[in-house]
């Protein structure tokens, strides 16, 4: 996942970490699907092994570039990638082949087994001695008398192989593959380098006694070697060893004795914490997700300072001096005593880099390379050296070999004390316990020095996690060398145990290295047997128990170790700070040059002005680390918000709620849709994120504030949080940002979240003060949704300081309640019209409904239920909705099976009325129109009880006015110009004539009036009544009360013999008088032979519903108002599909009935413009209405009213044709109307003019410059269908 170098391996010097041509295979085409991505000559090389089964060989090929779009990412690697060969290293010892462009290299059956762990060790032991030479030789620890013989490199060189053998037997016998090769790397070497320095300046500040010849910071940064030149002329020669961490004098003689055994357990202590965060990244859930976790650049950074601390050590290594602008200088200066040191520098650089680029540009196998340039330039050094007659006395006194201070054989002493400078001795046998006793030794005798182990914490932590990464990475590359799919987890716990027995040890860490694993089995053949890292540990365990280390030493000459690790080091610095630029993008390579450039500058400008005791605790590695986790953090947030998917604001008319709501409820909320919005915030939450977050609240306010006034902005704001998976702390003061912002503007706020963690921090954080918060979307918007529906409510009630509109209000309600409209295309469904059919039940909180058997059909009458779907989702169920529908359907075949629903839980208290399959099945014989008019209604809910759903926005008239389609009437029968279009306005002349019921809507009624009716009755008490109707309004969404509603009805004069108990037949007239208005007997024959001339026209065809909206069109009815819907879903009540002349009479009267009501609006529409326009002006002004005479006016019309709902007789209302003549039409109301006679806030007046209003308005800015307003106004019509759609 990194796009970084896995060349992180290259901290095994040659070890890359990509498998190179003329290394091992790669896939000849494409790249592997889990291939690792390696940064190596500008090109992604891709790891991989396959093998061909008919030739059993290995082929190993450099892979085609795969570069894209996608590799300019600064953290994870998203290529498309694909395994075509889908094989693995062979297993069978036939001749292996390995294919480098057009050259093929084969080792032959007679390439035993043995040689991979003779290569393997003969390599891996000359790292060995720099590794250990990068340590020990700055130290001086041979100066100690206590130990003999004396400690130095000889000795790191066996901590090494211990760590070697260790490691390759835990691999050996537990690994997942058995070739691997486990042992130290460079990385952890470095950083033990930068304790021991540590320790080395604190017991300097402990050292007390220097010596009494001042010989400045010249002498203090000499090179350790060479003899004291000629008494007088270099007094200080040698004088002072220098130490890694810089101006250091040499210990005293008694500190000595602490530096070896404070430095050796500082170690221990290391790679103990070494070894318990690779076991503690072993037992987490995914290893291999923790490598993504650090961005690529930063990982290259760090690559880049290891890079330039290893130049460093190159240059300490072979000249002496520490690489630093307060000391360069001495590289300049001749010393006579010692070799020139430029000479043995420039060599190294020219090896290293020579090696660098053969090896980087393939052209020889890596390990042939590698074992060439160690064994060809001590060949040609020795035949010089020989040559020229330089004895190897010689040699070490001019600084080509490593040396020490002595022997513990008389080099460097003179009389029992070490002489000026120590001697240039050659190393000697050690004793394998040495290391051990020394350790152990100094911590029970009081040798270690534990004031100095503190200040290494820094570099332990630092260096546990570098090396960490860097096993996890060869890991990733040795999987893909090896051909075999290795359990991270497992991995690391096994390097973790392997580093922690090596640690008790005194070794170094163990984990896999993937350069000897490819050198293992390109010679092995094999990654089945474990007997080559058997062989490999033996040999290095045989080594160390030897002690032989030291006489081996001494003939490698320091050019040849300074130059591996310039080999080493150029290859962090070349391939991250110059190719690096091809596979990231310009802030990610900017990131790894920074962060190059903070170590150069530390480290060779700042840190040697530090002082000393301050040196060793901020190393140039630490601050870089820390660099490295403060630009990765704003690296992330960077990509983060740029990546992230961006805030969402959604208006309410693309936001419902799973509540089923009635048309004119719908019509409401999409009237309302600008007054809420939904905020949608998913992923995870920081700083950054809510900072952007704000920020786009903060714009979108703004925005409604310049374009929208007051009455038409935002009132709720819902915050959905339900897919954010985490918040952090740093986004607490942006949440109070915006909590502050919502609360100044009036907004109020809803928490829509059900992470439980976020609540609870919500909640701690005091975000629910004057806020809701709910668990899921849904919720909160049907809670909006009611919010709204209520206030809009309020506001509507504030019209009824008239009496007529009031009266007119609660008979919509009652109407809405005894709905038997079947018109399939109307979502609102009366429950009053199942309950022949069905039976009501409670339900307590918890209680359970719909098993697996059930198929009856259920509607929520009161409380909440939650639904359980079948894809483990959950939706709460609200008052008239029905639930279970789906296992209905299912049953009769109206929807594939298997029903979603799978059960069904009470939330709170609740009542439903339950509708059994069998019930079901008898209305579908008994009232077809009913149930294909509740399969319509189940359909619809179906479709639209979903949350997030699109609510249809509905500004104009028309929508509002019920959209019936009259399309019809220019292309179907082509009827005359009737005369008779006038007739609508005739009809209301006159009541004399008594229209009746139709016989089917007299059933329907008589249904429910025998539900309500107990057994044995034959009358329905008023009190039972009135709680039916009270139930049954709540239940399609009215907010009256049930003693309203008892004032309603006996205001109705429903009980007209004044019993208390309702009868049939006074139902039934409380019913026609609801809906049904009488005619003038005169229009009967007109009506009559109306109707038979529209039939005859057609007489084959029925009278279906379009041809009767056209006879209603002729006689000048308005066919496209909500009135007319209403009559053609009840006039053919039996659903027969064809309207005779009784029904065609129901229509008329209902029509009319419509009429009156409209009629009676106007007047009370006129007494409000009187009424303000009094209280606006101050005078006795009176409004002539030119259609209603004015005597009498508001009382006829109440009268008028009750008078068609107890049938008795009412006046006429003559309609005249000089409406539009007169100018009345044209007469409004505007909010200062209604802030004038109805006593309002202004605010509240604009707020009801928004909602009647139906026009599209313009807004425009007002007076002050900060404000925005709307010339909205309310006519006649958008005030009458206010009334009849807000009831």
């Amino acid at each position: 996942t990194m796009a970084s170098s896995t060349a992180v391996d290259r901290m095994g010097f040659a070890d890359d970490g990509d498998i190179e041509e003329g290394d091992i295979t790669v896939s000849p085409t494409s790249p592997p699907s889990s291939a690792v991505p390696v940064i190596d000559n500008g090109a992604w090389d891709w790891l991989d092994a396959s093998t061909k089964s008919n030739s059993k060989t290995v082929s190993i090929n450099k892979s085609s570039p795969h570069k894209s779009a996608n590799h300019k990412s600064s953290s994870v690697f998203t290529g498309d990638l694909s395994d075509d060969t889908g094989s693995s290293i062979g297993k069978e010892a036939n001749p292996i082949k390995v294919h480098k462009m057009s050259k093929e290299y084969e080792f032959s059956d007679n390439d035993s087994g043995h040689d991979a762990e003779s290569l393997c060790f003969v390599i891996y032991f000359v790292f060995c001695i720099v590794f250990s030479s990068v340590v020990w030789d700055p130290l001086g620890s041979a100066r100690d008398e206590n130990i003999n013989p004396p400690f130095g490199v000889p000795q790191g060189v066996g901590i090494n192989l211990v760590g070697i053998a260790i490691g390759c037997a835990f691999f050996a016998w537990k690994g997942g593959c058995n070739a691997v090769i486990a042992g130290p790397d460079l990385l952890p070497v470095v950083f033990f380098a930068e304790a021991g320095a540590s320790v080395m300046v604190t017991l300097m500040e402990m050292n007390k006694s220097l010596y009494p010849v001042d010989c400045g910071e010249d002498a203090a940064h000499r090179f350790l070697g060479g003899v004291a030149a000629a008494e007088g002329s270099d007094p200080c020669a040698d004088v002072f060893h220098r130490a890694l961490g810089g101006e250091t004098s040499e210990l005293h003689p008694d500190l000595y004795s602490k530096l070896v055994p404070t430095t050796l357990m500082a170690m221990m202590i290391g790679n103990a914490v070494t070894g318990l965060l690779f076991y503690g990244l072993g037992k987490m859930k995914n290893t291999a997700s923790v490598i993504g976790f650090i961005p690529a650049s930063v990982v290259a950074g760090f690559l880049t300072c290891i890079g330039y601390k290893v130049i460093k050590l190159a240059v300490l290594i072979t000249t002496g001096f520490s690489f630093k602008e307060k000391y360069i200088r001495n590289l300049g200066i001749q010393y006579d005593h010692v070799n020139d040191p430029w000479l043995p520098l420039t060599i190294a650089l020219i090896y290293g880099i020579l090696l660098y680029g053969l090896k980087h540009r393939h052209v020889f196998a890596a390990e042939k390379l590698i074992m060439s340039f160690i064994i060809v330039p001590l060949i040609f050094f020795f035949i010089i050296c020989a040559a020229s007659g330089v004895s190897m006395d010689r040699l070490r006194e001019e600084n080509w070999f490593l040396t020490q201070a002595v022997d513990g054989e008389g080099c460097g002493m003179v009389d029992g004390d070490i002489v000026a400078g120590g001697g240039n001795c050659a190393f000697t046998r050690t004793n394998f316990w040495q290391t051990l006793q020394v350790a152990y030794g100094g911590l029970f005798s009081g040798g270690v020095a534990w004031a100095a182990v503190p200040r290494c914490i820094p570099i332990f932590i630092m260096g546990s996690c570098m090396t960490s990464l860097d096993s996890m990475l060869k890991l990733t590359s040795s999987e893909k060398a090896l051909g075999v799919d290795l359990d991270y987890n497992h991995e690391m716990k096994l390097g973790g145990k392997a580093t922690l027995v090596s640690a008790l040890w005194a070794g170094s860490p163990a984990y896999g290295q993937t350069k000897f694993n490819v050198i293992n089995l390109s010679i092995a053949r094999t990654s089945d047997s474990p007997v080559p890292t058997l062989l490999l540990g033996a040999l290095c365990l045989i080594v160390f128990l030897s002690g032989m280390a030291g006489p081996i030493i001494n003939y490698m000459p320091r050019f040849l170790l300074g130059g591996l690790c310039v080999f080493a080091g150029v290859g962090f610095l070349y391939e991250n700070l110059w190719e690096g630029r091809k596979n990231m993008n310009r802030v990610s390579f900017a990131i790894v040059w920074v962060i190059f450039l903070v170590n150069f500058i530390w480290e060779f400008f700042i840190l040697q002005n530090l002082p000393t005791n301050i040196q060793p605790m901020v190393p140039g590695l630490l601050v870089v680390f820390i660099l490295g986790i403060v630009l990765s953090t704003f690296e992330f947030m960077f990509a983060f918000m740029h990546k992230a998917k961006e805030p969402e604001i959604r208006g309410g008319d693309v936001c419902c709620s799973s509540a089923v709501r009635s048309e004119k409820h719908d019509t409401q909320l999409s009237v309302m849709s600008p007054w809420f919005q939904v905020f949608r915030v998913e992923s995870f939450v920081f700083f950054g994120t809510a900072n952007n977050l704000y920020q786009q609240l903060k714009a979108h306010l703004a925005d409604q504030k310049a374009s929208k006034p007051k009455a038409e902005r935002t009132k709720y704001l819902l915050f959905d949080l339900t897919d954010v998976t985490g918040i952090d702390s740093s986004a607490k003061n942006v949440f109070f940002k915006v909590h502050r912002l919502l609360k100044t503007d009036g907004i109020n706020l809803v928490w829509a979240m059900m992470n439980p963690k976020i609540v609870e921090k919500f909640a701690a954080w005091g975000l629910y003060d004057g806020a809701w918060q709910f668990d899921s979307l849904d919720l909160s918007l049907r809670f909006v949704e009611d919010k709204l529906l209520y206030r809009a409510s309020r506001l509507s009630e504030k019209w009824m300081v008239n009496d007529t509109v009031r009266r007119i209000f609660e008979r919509q309600v009652l109407a809405n309640v005894f709905n038997i409209s079947v018109r399939p295309d109307e979502k609102t469904f009366s429950s009053a019209r199942l309950q022949p059919w069905s039976h009501r039940i409670n339900l307590l909180a918890g209680e359970e409904l719909c098993g697996d058997e059930d198929d009856k059909l259920y509607m929520l009458y009161a409380g909440e239920v939650q639904i359980q779907g079948r894809d483990g989702s959950k939706y709460s169920v609200f008052t008239g909705s029905f639930f279970n529908l789906d296992r209905l359907l299912v049953s009769i075949g109206a929807l594939p099976s298997p029903p979603m629903t799978i059960g069904a839980v009470a939330t709170v208290d609740s009542m439903v009325l339950v509708l059994p399959r069998n019930k079901f099945k008898e209305m579908q014989k008994s009232d077809g129109a009913l149930a294909q008019k509740l399969l319509m209604t189940l359909i619809v809910q179906k479709e639209s009880n979903r949350p997030g759903r699109v609510r249809p926005v509905a500004r104009s008239r028309k929508t509002l006015a019920g959209d019936l389609d009259s399309s019809f009437l220019d292309n179907s029968i082509n009827y005359p110009v009737n005369p008779n279009r006038s007739m609508a306005k005739r009809l209301l002349n006159g009541s004399d004539y008594k229209i009746s019921l139709t016989d089917a809507q007299k059933e329907s009624f008589c249904q429910i009036f025998d539900v309500i009716c107990q057994p044995g009755e034959d009358e329905i008490p008023m009190d039972r009544f009135s709680a039916f109707v009270s139930m049954e309004a709540h239940a399609l969404g009215s907010n009256i009360e049930h003693e309203q509603f008892m004032a309603i009805i006996d205001a109705s004069g429903i009980d007209e013999d004044g019993d208390g108990s309702l009868s049939k037949d006074e139902f039934l007239s409380f019913l026609r008088g609801l809906f049904l208005a009488d005619i003038p007997m005169k229009e009967m024959d007109t009506l009559r032979s109306t109707y038979d001339a529209a039939v005859a026209k057609a007489p084959h065809l029925p009278m279906d519903e379009s041809r009767v909206l056209v006879l209603f069109a002729e006689l000048g009815f308005d066919i496209n108002s909500s009135s007319m819907g209403d009559v053609i879903g009840v006039i053919d009540a039996d659903g027969d599909g064809d309207v005779d002349f009784s029904e065609f009479l129901t229509g008329i009267g209902m029509m009319k009935q419509f009429c009156i009501l409209a009629k009676q609006l106007d007047v009370a529409f006129d007494d409000y413009k009187n009424r303000s326009t009094q209280m606006r002006s101050g005078a006795a002004v009176r409004f002539q209405d030119a259609n209603v005479p004015q005597q009498g006016r508001l009382q006829r019309g109440a009268s008028a009213l009750f008078s068609s709902i107890t049938g008795e007789k009412m006046s006429a209302l003559p309609q005249d044709n000089s409406e539009e003549e007169n100018g009345s039409n044209g007469v409004e109301l505007d909010a200062g109307d209604l802030e004038a006679f109805l006593s309002v806030p202004r605010e509240e007046a604009e707020e009801m003019v928004f909602l009647a209003d139906q026009d599209e308005v313009e807004a425009k800015q007002g007076q002050n410059k900060d404000e925005v307003s709307a010339n909205r106004t309310i006519d006649r019509e958008e005030f009458q269908q206010l009334i009849r759609s807000w009831s």
